[in-house]
């Protein structure tokens, strides 16, 4: 039976003696003075411990009562309590036993280990950790997943991690955010390689929680120095790359976090209040994905025949018997090319997973909505005559109703003199595919041009960028697997047809 100690009343035990540990303390750094170790470290060590003797004292009491010392004496409580303070700094005391010596060590580590940073577990909470980079939001009671988060859940583990990693550069106040990595912090960390952070609190390259964040996603390795009264981390090679990757600038990832940052923003402070207002604004995530898209696609384009050309010339160069000009240059040219190949591959990548997973949709409720997000716009609803039935489609709904936005607005601005006459249709065709038609009464297209005003850049209009109606062509065909083209419209102007395959399996509700 365990025998139960007289304890004072009023307070725990072990703090009752903590007068007679106190002077332990003090007696063990007099002893490491004598023996010639460091002023500095001595007061470093005086500063942690007269800090956190308290707590070392009653937690090893809780630990040695359970176990080494269960059923021992006040007394012997208390001196293996003190040559446990006196071996954590560094002195050769001895609880009786090597075996008995590894026990007392290591229940000692295991209360330095809880006590000395109280913030470690915290930064480890997913959830805590999630709201803070707004990968999760809290609204009317519920938790949902945001864009950054689905896009977290999407990936690879190395590429989910680098995109953490952009998220919270982009997001960062600065190295005192215990949430968050600033890109200074990274540089810093990849300049250092190892850093020694004091316990007691010290100026480092990053707030400690943020460090003990890095190290458990695998970025820092860390050993705890008890009789040092410090941890020392030291940049994993996954981490000196990742670490690397993020100060170097404004990767694919840290622009698209920056863009979804500022649409949920937005939506937290209520500027954007329902679908068809984010439609009308073209939020900074869709206007930067599009964009990012079409570029990545028009420079990876543009690479391919320059890569290829490049090599007939240093081939035809090395015949000449300029072999040494090549040598000299050729590796520069060829990487740097290379380099930029795969820098918008990448960002073609990153850019198509940032929106929401393709689903099926209602294509008559989508065009309503575009509709309406354009109302004031257009000055007017145009026409369009809901079909009763008609099956989903599937892919990004989001994405479809901004491509019939661009092309209410390319019909808008169809005629100068008057407001166009707009008339939009979907029906199904023959072969069951869903027909959509935006038909207005203006000039119309040449039809020289039926073909080429779905090409980025090319625009008849003055001033037109030549983007939108690229977009619709894009999103008709590799995003809905079907097809967009121009005709001749029965208003007298163009007619803009849209012919997608319906979401097999699936009817609308």
């Amino acid at each position: 039976m365990r025998r139960t100690l007289d304890r004072p009343e009023g307070s725990s035990w072990a703090l009752s003696g903590l007068g007679a540990h106190r002077k332990t303390l003090l007696d063990a750094l007099e002893a490491l003075e004598a023996r010639g170790e460091p002023e500095e470290k001595i007061e470093r060590l005086h500063d942690v411990w007269s800090d956190k003797l308290g707590a070392f004292v009653q937690e090893m009491q809780r630990l040695l009562e359970g176990g080494l010392a269960f059923g021992a004496s006040a007394a012997e409580l208390h001196a293996l309590i003190d040559v446990a303070l006196r071996r954590r700094l560094g002195l050769s005391d001895s609880a009786g036993s090597r075996t008995r010596d590894r026990e007392l060590d290591r229940l000692s580590s295991e209360v330095l280990f809880s006590i000395q940073r109280p913030e470690r577990t915290p930064s480890l909470w997913p959830e805590r950790y999630a709201l803070e980079v707004r990968a999760l939001r809290r609204a009317e009671g519920e938790t949902l997943l945001t864009p950054i988060g689905r896009l977290v859940l999407g990936l690879p583990e190395r590429d989910a991690v680098r995109w953490l990693l952009a998220v919270e550069v982009a997001q960062s106040r600065g190295p005192s955010d215990p949430w968050r990595l600033s890109r200074a912090a990274a540089a810093r960390l990849v300049a250092a390689r190892r850093l020694r952070v004091f316990w007691y609190g010290s100026e480092v390259a990053a707030h400690p929680q943020s460090l003990d964040r890095l190290a458990a996603l695998g970025l820092l390795s860390f050993e705890d120095e008890a009789e040092e009264a410090l941890t020392t981390y030291e940049l994993t090679e996954n981490g000196a790359e990742l670490l690397a990757e993020v100060a170097s600038g404004d990767t694919p990832m840290v622009l698209l976090a920056g863009a979804l940052i500022q649409d949920e923003t937005a939506a937290v402070l209520g500027r954007i209040r329902a679908a068809t207002a984010l439609i009308q604004r073209e939020s900074a995530a869709f206007a930067m994905t599009r964009h990012a898209r079409m570029v990545a696609h028009e420079i990876r384009n543009a690479l391919v025949p320059v890569r290829e050309a490049l090599d007939d010339l240093f081939a035809a160069l090395q015949r000449d018997g300029r072999g040494p000009l090549v040598d000299r240059h050729g590796a520069t040219i060829t990487g740097g090319v290379d380099r930029i190949f795969r820098f918008m591959t990448e960002m073609a990548q990153v850019v198509e997973r940032a929106g929401p997973p393709p689903e099926p949709f209602d294509v008559a409720a989508a065009i309503e909505d575009a509709l309406a997000a354009l109302a004031e716009e257009l000055g007017r609803v145009a026409l369009f005559d809901r079909p009763r039935f008609l099956p989903p489609v599937r892919g990004r709904r989001d994405r479809f109703v901004l491509a019939i936005v661009d092309l209410l607005r390319n019909a808008a601005r169809a005629r100068d003199d008057r407001p166009a006459e707009i008339r939009v249709a979907a029906t199904l065709d023959a072969d069951g595919a869903i027909v959509v038609t935006v038909d207005d009464d203006g000039p119309g297209v040449p039809p020289e041009y039926r073909k080429a005003i779905f090409a980025p850049g090319f625009s008849l209009r003055p001033g037109g960028t030549g983007q939108g109606l690229a977009l619709v062509r894009e999103v008709a065909r590799a995003e809905l697997g079907g097809e967009a083209h121009c005709e001749e419209s029965p208003l007298g102007g163009a007619r803009f047809v849209l012919r997608l395959p319906v979401d097999a399996g699936r009817s609308a509700a």
